[in-house]
């Protein structure tokens, strides 16, 4: 009887070639099965976070987490500057807990590349997108937005757009209160914007600096931040038409033509962070960069630009920042 080779053996054994074959299959059905399986893991498990670990909490509907990022930090107490144009907004962010009184106080600059004629508007987000308050306004009559109990605690939002021209230098301030003073039934409560050490100091340092503007000193329309109209940002002082409006202290005048809202208007500069502004006049009798002294005459009192009737608007600004001038003026 003939011997069997070893190839021939029970069972059909397969040679070297056969088991290489076998191998070969194996490897290509796991590869497909583990592709297969991770193309249905990114459906089921959505897109990788982006780097950073997780999607911005700040994105609104239908805003990307990048446009959230860009927005910057506001510090309560702390001014911060932007500029706008006539399209692109800019936003800022600060964190908010439920209950808190919020005050959003914003500024524009003329004289300082604010165009005199424009328009723009504010905008508080909540955490959960919805806006919270908004506010218009002008060069003029800047925004001031109140809010006397913020509805949750998380990241606010403050928005700020052009409306009507380019508003240009802007500057904004944030502050936030626990507690809120006793109010009249019926008002709007109004927290007052916090006094930093440089303030008090200022006000020290402005003893005795500055006479009154007019011959007069009766108040015939709104104060700073009156409660009837928040985004006043001075005094509104009786005059006759053609009273002599004069310079609160010694400076170099910065601005002196049509300011808009402001009607004529002369902008002194008194050194060490002080401004001074008037506003409605019926003549303007001094020229950009002339010096004049204390009590020197600016212009005569009138009603040009937004005015009911002859009067002086007057501002102070410390810094840049609107402060009531009953607080330094004799």
């Amino acid at each position: 009887m003939r011997k069997m080779k070893p190839s021939e053996t029970k069972g059909g054994g397969k040679g070297p070639l056969s088991l290489l074959m076998w191998a070969i299959l194996a490897a290509v059905l796991a590869a497909v099965a583990y592709l297969t399986g991770a193309g249905l893991a990114r459906r089921w498990m959505g897109p990788a976070p982006a780097r950073g670990g997780m999607e911005s909490p700040l994105a609104l509907p239908g805003e990307t987490s990048v446009a959230a990022q860009a927005a910057a930090w506001l510090t309560p107490g702390d001014p911060v500057e932007g500029v706008l144009g006539t399209e692109a907004g800019d936003e800022w962010q600060f964190g908010g807990r439920v209950g808190q009184s919020a005050t959003i106080e914003m500024w524009l600059h003329p004289g300082s590349g604010s165009s005199i004629e424009a328009e723009l508007a504010v905008h508080l987000i909540g955490p959960d997108g919805s806006v919270v308050a908004e506010e218009a306004g002008s060069v003029f009559l800047p925004p001031y937005l109140v809010v006397s109990h913020l509805p949750s605690t998380g990241i606010y939002r403050v928005r700020v757009t052009p409306t009507s021209g380019a508003p240009g230098r802007y500057s904004l301030a944030l502050t936030l209160s626990d507690t809120s003073a006793p109010v009249t039934p019926g008002a709007t409560p109004l927290p007052q914007p916090t006094v930093a050490v440089s303030d008090v100091t200022a006000a020290i340092a402005a003893q005795g600096l500055f006479q009154w503007p007019t011959p007069r000193r009766e108040i015939s329309g709104w104060t700073f931040h009156d409660p009837g109209n928040p985004r006043h940002i001075g005094l509104d002082i009786a005059a006759r038409m053609w009273d002599p409006i004069v310079a609160v202290a010694d400076g170099v005048v910065i601005f002196a033509e049509w300011g808009g809202g402001y009607g004529n208007l002369v902008i002194v500069d008194h050194g060490n962070g002080w401004r001074s502004y008037y506003a409605h006049l019926a003549e303007i009798v001094v020229e950009v960069g002339q010096e004049v002294r204390q009590g020197e005459l600016l212009g005569g009192a009138g009603s040009t630009g937004n005015s009911t009737g002859p009067h002086l608007h007057f501002e102070l600004r410390y810094q840049g920042r609107p402060v009531d001038p009953h607080l330094y003026l004799p």
